[in-house]
């Protein structure tokens, strides 16, 4: 399953795309997980505050740390690093309320991108969605 959480920067709304699995606990029971991310831990809620906490705390100087040039990638990279889990990041333009021009971008595509260009990360291994003390901003 896939999730689309809204993050806007500025004036651009971007949506991070999350894949999520269901997975059974000792008890039978089914929850909702996070798909090929160490910390599997999933909560809706949680990830709403981190968004929000990310949008508070953005501003233009923060993101050109990862791209000077190409805005569009340095706002990819500011929401991948401080959202490690997700598997690729989506925009899409509207116009009189119809989508007119959409873009995706996957994790794998924004590594490359990261290892090519020499992309300065701060890399949080340990991130989890659970603690907030681990989030940065």
């Amino acid at each position: 399953m896939k999730i689309l959480k809204k993050i806007k920067l500025n004036n651009t709304n971007y949506y991070a795309v999350i894949e999520l699995e269901y997975k059974q606990l000792e008890s039978n029971f089914p929850v909702l997980r996070l798909k090929n991310y160490k910390d599997d831990y999933w909560d809706g809620g949680d990830c709403s505050i981190l968004i929000e906490k990310i949008e508070e705390n953005y501003s233009l100087k923060k993101a050109q740390q990862y791209d000077n040039n190409i805005s569009y990638m340095a706002d990819i990279v500011y929401i991948y690093d401080r959202m490690p889990f997700i598997s690729g990041v989506k925009e899409i333009i509207f116009s009189n309320n119809m989508a007119v021009e959409e873009s995706y971008i996957s994790k794998e595509e924004i590594e490359k991108y990261i290892k090519e260009f020499n992309v300065k990360m701060n890399y949080n291994d340990n991130f989890k969605l659970s603690d907030y003390r681990t989030w940065k901003f």
